[in-house]
């Protein structure tokens, strides 16, 4: 599960990055379910897109008055049977754009304690995801979930569960709108290499969705091993 994620300290160069005209939104450093959050989709006239969404999926055939389960994560290994999640992974795949993650590490004494995962190299992390466009209620409603795949050893001993993290070389795959079979994408869905990320404990604080502000990412102790 990945309930958390930043997105800060890159806003000049994702536009370019992911090949978008623009790429106006400010920093965030405590991202959470039901937030609006940018994601990256392609056009349907070529070439991508930069589309605030709603975070956690309302399937296009949902009653979004009756339809309560929050949909923010889909297991990558069963999204593509699963109803809610199986006509996106055809043809509504995009690319969640983040600086990090949070993960909770339960200890032997005390509370749980929040971990920012980012990437070694310093460069953004790309989740991949699922979208959908539901227009049952009274106004359509735009939202996406991020898929996960079993934890790397990176961080196995904080959880089980990490976000699918895509390298640069895969966006063009997993966003080409011509491959309707998932099964040809199945490669891009497995854990990330060992070393790929570094992680640092921080305030608890990040555990109120209110909170946003730049001292979450601030480091408390020495960089996990």
């Amino acid at each position: 599960m990945c309930g958390r994620y930043t997105l800060y300290g890159h806003e000049d160069d994702l536009a370019s990055l992911f090949s978008v005209s623009t790429f106006p939104l400010g920093s965030r450093y405590n991202i959470a379910p039901t937030q609006d959050v940018p994601v990256i989709r392609e056009r349907q006239d070529s070439g991508r897109e930069l589309v605030v969404m709603r975070w956690g999926l309302v399937p296009h055939w949902a009653d979004p008055n009756t339809f309560k389960s929050n949909l923010f994560n889909a297991r990558s290994e069963s999204a593509a049977e699963k109803p809610s999640f199986r006509d996106a992974m055809r043809s509504r795949r995009c690319i969640l754009p983040a600086s990090g993650f949070y993960e909770w590490q339960t200890r032997e004494a005390g509370p749980k304690q929040p971990i920012h995962f980012v990437r070694v190299d310093g460069e953004p992390l790309a989740f991949a995801g699922l979208w959908s466009t539901n227009s049952k209620g009274a106004a359509a409603t735009v939202s996406c979930t991020m898929l996960t795949a079993s934890a790397n050893q990176d961080m196995a001993e904080v959880h089980d569960r990490m976000p699918v993290i895509l390298e640069r070389e895969a966006w063009d795959r997993w966003l080409d709108p011509y491959e309707l079979e998932p099964q040809h994408l199945e490669d891009l869905l497995a854990p990330s290499a060992a070393q790929t990320l570094r992680s640092y404990t921080v305030t608890r604080e990040v555990g109120n969705a209110r909170v946003d502000k730049p001292e979450l990412v601030r480091p408390l102790q020495m960089e996990l091993d």
